[in-house]
């Protein structure tokens, strides 16, 4: 019983059950749909990326300007048993001075600024290393790629994009 629960341990996580075929291999992720909003009343974002195929996982940008740029990490909500699909998603909470911003859980970004803001999530391989799809959305001037080549590589004054 000891081993079973050992081995049960070691299964990568949002592998399939055993017993259950296995799921859809290695097809990278894309983005089916982003839901988000912003909840005046309780000042809280909510940010949700559903994909076609399970995911390693993505990061969410929201900018005022290529110098104000915050970067949280968009983590697996539900993900389907057979690999066809995961749910991302982060809430964060609105905070009144700027320098309480955690990324992950909190932000800068009061509701009113939702029209100013730029916008991009950028989901990741089951892996987790290498950039599988993006969406940008919002004002448009303030999130730029590196290249054509890579689309969902920004361009961000003093910001480590990397993952």
């Amino acid at each position: 019983m000891i081993l079973l629960g050992l081995l049960w341990a070691c299964v990568p996580k949002g592998q399939a059950e055993a017993g259950q075929p296995d799921a859809v291999g290695d097809e990278p992720p894309t983005i089916a749909e982003v839901t988000w909003g912003c909840e005046v009343d309780s000042a809280t974002w909510t940010f949700v990326v559903d994909t076609v195929h399970w995911s390693g996982g993505a990061w969410l940008w929201m900018a005022s300007d290529p110098d104000t740029v915050e970067r949280h990490a968009v983590y697996s909500q539900s993900a389907a048993g057979d690999g066809s699909a995961d749910q991302l998603g982060v809430e964060l909470d609105v905070v009144s001075d700027w320098r309480d911003a955690v990324a992950g859980s909190s932000t800068r970004f009061a509701c009113a600024d939702q029209d100013e803001l730029a916008y991009q999530v950028t989901i990741y391989d089951r892996q987790g290393d290498v950039a599988t799809d993006c969406r940008r959305w919002g004002a448009e001037g303030v999130l730029e790629t590196v290249d054509s080549a890579s689309p969902c590589e920004l361009r961000l004054e003093g910001e480590d994009t990397g993952r």
